[in-house]
């Protein structure tokens, strides 16, 4: 098994790093002890980098100073990551200087990856990797509050503004996967790393498939041409549908091409997408050796590419790819999308910010009838302390020839003290 490119994963905050560790994990092949990647982790929280395995192939990084995190304040996380962006710097020149593409990777909602996604960005542009980076974002999902989704939004319009001078942006959509992967006896620390696990398999697979299959048809789609893709700016947007070779039946194009339509329109990462706006695609097929005999005809290579078409019909050309691979029965279907606006989960973001603003609103204009009520309670304080000192008022002599004597003390001569 070889790799097309050598990627290097530059992983910021908690679900950064956490992202970045598991495409650093991957092995080369299931039995291989090779990992292909490296991956510097940034965090201000050292605990965080505590619990990520170490790796030969992995640098982790603590913003000391900042080592009990940033509290959800991207400012601070911003600020957390300039004090030490010298150091960072440097670290980044040798120890990603071979890599073909670097992801920069952030979970977009908390403090120390979302504050410092821009300024990683600019570091990078700036210190000779311009053209050779993207981003590796995920979106929060919708009920996690308003700061959460404050902070994510704000990035957003920044890198919205950029996008096309960065190279692709990958969107995990994180209530997708969340609705798509449920489990509900799973925890949710290893919902999260199956979710990683997925993410990192996916980007392998496809920096593989143009590597390590023999092309069956004319049509190879290589590693320069899957760089010219992830150099593209704009959204990434991928597609993976697995189908049994036995049941794709080419005299009925619905056997395989609804399944191929249905995996485009969800996508593995994240749905949403307008295709029309995609300045480029790619489809990769691959099958055994068998299989790819029956399948790979003109006529099924027809069928795709006039889907491809349809969906976007301003590209130059909508290439498919055919590879004879090693699973036996199965065809697998990789498709790209490059150049894309960001999905509708963006959008359905902003809604719920807007319905938490306005309901913000309405509770600082709802009427405090706690304070009304207690600002209606009159006070008996004075009435009380008039008729203690009545009670306790001395009776007058008996007789007023009575020879006069002192008084004796008042035993309660301390309440006419109070307050």
């Amino acid at each position: 098994m070889n790799i097309s490119l050598k990627y290097g994963f530059l992983g910021l905050g908690m679900g950064g790093t956490s992202i970045a560790h598991a495409c650093a994990g991957m092995r080369l092949t299931a039995k291989s002890e090779q990992r292909p990647y490296t991956a510097m982790l940034i965090n201000s929280n050292e605990m965080d980098l505590f619990k990520l395995p170490d790796y030969p192939n992995i640098k982790k990084t603590t913003l000391t100073g900042y080592e009990r995190g940033v509290g959800r304040d991207i400012q601070l996380g911003q600020q957390a990551f300039n004090v030490h962006k010298t150091d960072i710097a440097e670290t980044v020149q040798s120890y990603f200087n071979d890599r073909d593409y670097i992801f920069i990777c952030c979970g977009l909602g908390g403090g120390t990856g979302t504050g410092a996604v821009i300024e990683a960005i600019r570091l990078l542009h700036g210190n000779g990797f311009a053209g050779r980076f993207g981003l590796l974002l995920t979106l929060p999902r919708r009920n996690e509050g308003r700061k959460v989704l404050d902070n994510a939004l704000q990035r957003l319009q920044v890198i919205k503004r950029a996008m096309q001078g960065l190279g692709a942006i990958v969107v995990v959509d994180n209530e997708k996967l969340f609705q798509t992967g449920l489990n509900q006896s799973q925890s949710v620390e290893d919902f999260m790393k199956s979710c990683n696990r997925h993410v990192a398999r996916l980007l392998h697979d496809l920096n593989t498939v143009t590597a390590s299959y023999k092309p069956y048809g004319s049509y190879h789609f290589d590693a320069s041409e899957w760089l010219n893709i992830l150099k593209t700016g704009g959204c990434l947007h991928i597609g993976k549908c697995v189908l049994p070779a036995q049941a794709i039946d080419l005299a009925s194009p619905v056997t395989y091409m609804e399944a191929i339509k249905q995996s485009v329109l969800n996508g593995e990462l994240s749905a949403g997408y307008d295709l029309q706006d995609a300045t480029s695609s790619a489809v990769s097929i691959v099958a055994d050796s068998l299989a790819a005999k029956r399948i790979f005809t003109h006529a099924f290579v027809e069928q795709i590419q006039t889907f491809l078409h349809e969906s976007t019909p301003i590209l130059d050309e909508n290439p498919v790819a055919t590879y004879v691979g090693d699973q036996a029965g199965q065809v697998t279907i990789y498709s790209v999308f490059a150049g894309l606006n960001f999905p509708d989960s963006v959008k359905k973001l902003t809604e719920e910010l807007a319905e938490l603003e306005r309901r913000v609103e309405a509770r600082s204009q709802k009427t405090d009838v706690i304070a009304e009520a207690l600002a209606g309670v009159k006070s008996k304080e004075k009435k009380a302390a008039v008729d203690l000192e009545a009670l306790l008022a001395e009776e007058e002599p008996a007789s007023a020839s009575a020879p006069k004597e002192s008084a004796p003390k008042d035993p309660f001569d301390f309440l006419n003290h109070l307050k």
